[in-house]
Parts: C-alpha cells; sequence; structure tokens
C-alpha cells in the first residue's frame, strides 16, 4: 500500500462525485500500491454483497429513514463500481461500457416513449417483458421459455412472484383476486386431506407448497409484495412477543401455557389501541 500525495489528493478531489468514486475504486485496485482487500476481489468472492446490500436497501425504504436510503444506495453503488473496476482489470469490461449497455436497453424496451413509429397500447411493464422475450428468442435458434431468466437464487417467495409475473405475460392468469383466493382455499383443503394420511410427509409437503404458492398468486393479483407482506407480519409479531416478554419481567412471572394465550390476546389488544 502507498499514500497518496498531497497533490493526488488535490487532484482526486477537483473530481466530480462519480468520476471521483471511479477513481477512488481505480486507486484501491491497483495491483501495488492498492488495498490488500480490494486487489484479492474477484467476481465469485464479491457476489453476495449486491444481494446484502439490495435487503439493506428495502429495509431503510421500510422504514421511510431517508437518510439511509441514500447511504444504502451508496453502498449498493460501491458494488456496481467495483464488479466493474474487477472487469476492467481483467480486460472484460469497463463501469462505462455497463452504463451505456443499461441505457441501450432501457431505450430499446421503452418504444412507446422513444420510438416514433410505435402504437401498440400496451402498459411500461407488458412492453418491457415482451421486448425482452423477443431479445432472447432472437439470440437462439434453439426453444426458449419465458421463465428462463428467473435466478435460481431468489428467495421463493420472490421467485413463486417472478414465476406468476412472467405466465401471466402469456394470458396464464386469474382476471382478478377471486380467482387465486379460491385457489387458496382448495389447496388448504388438500392439505388438511393430506394430513389424514399417516407417515407421508413428502405429500403434507408438497401440498403446502402449492398452498404457498397459491398465497402468492393472490398477494400479486393484490399489487402487493410478499416479501413486504411476510416481513410486515414478522414485524408484528415480534412487537406483540416484546410485550408479552416485558408482561413477564414486568410482574416478575414466567411464561406457561395456560398465561400464554391470554398474555398473546392483551399484547393485541394494547397494540390495537395504540393504532387507534
Amino acid at each position: 500500500m502507498k499514500k497518496l500525495t498531497l497533490k493526488e489528493l488535490n487532484e482526486l478531489n477537483k473530481l466530480n462525485s462519480l468520476n471521483k468514486l471511479l477513481k477512488v475504486i481505480e486507486l484501491l485496485r491497483h495491483p501495488k500500491n492498492g488495498c490488500p482487500w480490494d486487489i484479492a476481489q474477484t467476481f465469485e468472492t464479491l457476489s453476495n454483497f449486491p444481494i446484502e446490500e439490495a435487503y439493506e436497501l428495502q429495509n431503510a425504504i421500510n422504514n421511510k429513514d431517508i437518510k439511509n436510503i441514500k447511504e444504502e444506495l451508496g453502498d449498493l453503488l460501491l458494488q456496481v463500481v467495483l464488479f466493474s473496476q474487477v472487469s476492467k482489470d481483467n480486460n472484460m469490461f469497463s463501469f462505462e461500457e455497463v452504463c451505456n449497455e443499461i441505457t441501450k436497453k432501457i431505450i430499446r424496451r421503452h418504444p412507446q416513449i422513444f420510438d416514433i413509429n410505435y402504437n401498440e397500447n400496451n402498459t411500461p411493464k407488458d412492453t418491457w417483458e415482451k421486448i425482452k422475450l423477443e431479445e432472447k428468442q432472437n439470440k437462439k435458434s434453439q426453444f426458449n421459455s419465458i421463465l428462463d431468466d428467473i435466478p435460481n437464487n431468489l428467495p421463493p417467495l420472490l421467485k413463486s412472484l417472478k414465476v406468476q409475473q412472467k405466465v401471466s405475460l402469456m394470458n396464464f392468469d386469474w382476471k382478478d383476486y377471486l380467482g387465486p383466493l379460491k385457489k387458496v382455499e382448495e389447496e388448504l383443503i388438500e392439505v388438511k386431506k393430506s394430513l389424514q394420511i399417516n407417515n407421508n410427509l413428502e405429500k403434507v409437503e408438497e401440498e403446502i407448497g402449492d398452498l404457498l404458492f397459491s398465497v402468492v398468486n393472490l398477494v400479486r393479483h393484490l399489487n402487493l409484495n410478499p416479501d413486504i407482506v411476510v416481513e410486515k407480519s414478522i414485524k408484528k409479531f415480534k412487537n406483540r412477543f416484546l410485550n408479552i416478554e416485558k408482561t413477564l419481567q414486568k410482574n416478575n412471572i414466567k411464561i406457561n401455557s395456560k398465561n400464554i394465550h391470554q398474555l398473546w390476546k392483551d399484547a393485541k389488544i394494547k397494540e390495537e389501541l395504540n393504532n387507534e
């Protein structure tokens, strides 16, 4: 590692914010004078960081913390710049090329804005997905599924949502929430039936999976995000249980099967009063 001279620091500080960030990461990745940790990074070693930063950004958004949102956006941008610098160091592509590719894609997939000859009356989302599928089909002569580009490592709830959104573009969908609501009721009956069959955990697992998938479909039809819906329920549960713990500590009593349900009801009533 080598410290920058005063002249070099002054030159760095003259750059605008984006160019300054790019230069900082370039300096950190310098093979002789950079930071050992940054120099050692590869696509593989960095692969989990964007995912973690995206979740932290979502958490900041859920908390409506504007200052933290700005900070987490910066952390996410850092990952893009760092990945791009690793690529540039290995003679693959640069940050500028990344920007150029995404700009071209956005323009290409928004013909309703950028193409004066475009006359279709699709929603922006439908246009985006249809053009995306056409691009995939044009790239290869082999069979292409509309589901091919859904990442396998997405969290299951989000992956379920993505699958349902994709197939809906091919008119495999209900017209409103009543369809998936009925499906949830049907799947719950199937779960109950499977539980009556002794020693068949595989069947129970299958039916519970179908139930969860149907619930996600219901959530989608209500224009909600299943991850956010579940996160809110977790937060509500934690707050109620925290109230129970405080009550137990305040009254110096131990939790048991007799008082737990009443304590839960009391916590629920307290929450409802606070929300009025």
